[in-house]
């Protein structure tokens, strides 16, 4: 998977969350957001450490 598609994706998530007017949804967005900033952190680290 590329680097730029779990980064482009949690922005994406990030500004949903920002936009939701329920709590529901902001927690639902916000923890989908974070979950794949760790996953495009724990790539970057994994592509860094295989150089």
């Amino acid at each position: 998977m590329p680097l730029w598609l779990p980064i482009v994706t949690a922005v994406c998530f990030a500004l949903a969350a920002v936009l939701q007017t329920d709590t529901f949804s902001t927690v639902a967005f916000s923890i989908a957001a974070a979950a794949l900033a760790l996953t495009a952190l724990v790539q970057w680290r994994m592509r860094r450490r295989d150089r």
